[in-house]
């Protein structure tokens, strides 16, 4: 297949599905324990402290609302009704799913009933005078550390990460053109350092794993503990390799051209979280000791950069959506987004940048296509001056996350093959939370 033009986010697939039922419970263990582990977070928020112990409660705003006082002065607001859809007993909320039951719909917009301190004071219960549908419950209770863990009366940041626990670039440590790879081995990673290798990934955004078996099952293996490979366009697993006698259509990944710094699949509404390289064949060095070197670079710090630096250009990239597109014999994907992806609080997300990937701008006025040119170079002199080459050995494998770091490579003679996957960022998430790092 003949793609309309060359891109530098396409690899061959020459792998499988694995969908069967083993992996399928494995995904729903996966996921039984991301959802208890949020009700157990909450729990052990407070601990031991005041704020396990109530003071008080008082009716609030006309008895729609509930005011509930800690014994350490703090105290906050809750409706009725967010009391009511909230409730955690097994009636309301699924004692194993932990879904909830109750129908929101149908819960009052002042639901009443007796509110009342436990004697104990380390709790508030509530029952009922009515039971709404899906619910057989007339009785609610609260714990103080509960309540104070769940406490929404607070400064309007915009975006509430105690419970959505979604990664931000404050957790990060940025980097440019002076990294010092974090490392680890793959055994090690398939093992007790598997954690550590997580939060390093977490922390950086990239993580080299040294002595790591030339095999796509190994590659696989090693991805899975994260989560589910991704499949896209381009199938499950996949090799990178000029001129490769299995591939199906041509493209500048399967070249020995210079690839530059980029993200992947900028063309889907979400892009994959990581992206997995295990270098099994390396090109010999004839001219440069840079030949076949992969190149890196720090996104976020490019947009921390131009956030102090550049402003405008920042602003430029925050609110200008861009088009992607992929075509293909049987494929046609189009996003519209902005480089710089922000959330609802104006934090930096994402970042989506991949010129070969860019259709035609034509949805820009004169001015703001001259607008264009002129931010994106100043962009693009950020990403070079940013940018780390590190030229694989076989068996270095290296993840990267491809919300945050760009990556390319320099150009080789002869052969050079790398395997690898994607890793959906709502699975790389979830690996974090279960393991206690998000």
């Amino acid at each position: 297949m003949i793609h309309g033009r060359p891109s530098f986010s396409r690899f061959l697939c020459t792998g499988r599905v694995i969908a069967d039922e083993e992996m399928l419970g494995s995904r729903r263990s996966l996921l039984s324990r991301a959802i208890a582990l949020v009700g157990q977070r909450s729990a052990h928020t407070v601990g031991a402290t005041a704020g396990a112990v109530l003071e008080a409660i008082k009716p609030s705003d006309e008895n729609t609302s509930i005011q509930v006082m800690w014994k350490d002065g703090v105290s906050a607001k809750f409706h009725r009704a967010w009391l009511r859809d909230n409730c955690t007993c097994a009636s309301c909320r699924h004692p194993t799913t932990l879904q909830r039951q109750i129908l929101t719909s149908a819960i009052p917009l002042h639901p009443t009933g007796r509110a009342a301190l436990r004697e104990d004071k380390s709790a508030l219960s509530i029952d009922w005078d009515d039971v709404v549908e899906g619910s057989d419950c007339v009785r609610s209770e609260y714990s103080a550390a509960w309540l104070r863990d769940h406490a929404y009366e607070t400064p309007p940041s915009g975006y509430d990460s105690r419970h959505c626990r979604q990664q931000r670039m404050d957790m990060k440590t940025l980097w440019s053109n002076d990294l010092a790879f974090p490392t680890t081995t793959y055994d090690a990673m398939m093992a007790d350092g598997f954690k550590d290798g997580m939060r390093q990934l977490q922390t950086w955004g990239v993580l080299l794993i040294k002595n790591t078996p030339l095999t796509m099952d190994a590659t696989e293996a090693f991805a899975r503990r994260i989560g589910f490979v991704m499949e896209t366009i381009y199938g499950g697993m996949w090799t990178t390799r000029p001129e490769n006698p299995e591939k199906a259509y041509k493209d500048t990944a399967s070249t020995n051209q210079a690839l530059g710094p980029h993200t992947d699949c900028t063309y889907l509404y979400e892009p994959p979280g990581l992206q997995i390289f295990n270098c099994v064949l390396q090109a010999k060095s004839t001219s440069s000791s840079l030949e076949g070197a992969s190149r890196f670079v720090d996104g976020f710090h490019v947009v921390e950069w131009l956030r102090q630096h550049a402003p405008d250009t920042y602003k430029f990239f925050c609110d200008t959506s861009l088009p992607q597109y992929c075509y293909d014999d049987d494929v046609s994907l189009h996003v519209m987004r902005p480089i710089i992806q922000l959330d609802a609080a104006r934090n930096v997300e994402l970042v989506r940048f991949n010129d070969f990937d860019r259709s035609p701008i034509t949805h820009l006025s004169h001015d703001q296509v001259a607008a264009y040119y002129k931010h994106h170079k100043i962009l693009w002199d950020a990403i070079n001056n940013g940018e780390v080459a590190y030229k694989m050995n076989e068996g270095d494998m290296i993840v990267v996350d491809n919300h945050r770091v760009l990556h390319g490579r320099h150009a080789f003679q002869g052969e050079r093959a790398l395997v690898g996957c994607y890793i959906g960022r709502s699975e790389y998430d979830s690996r974090l939370r279960v393991l206690g790092l998000l």
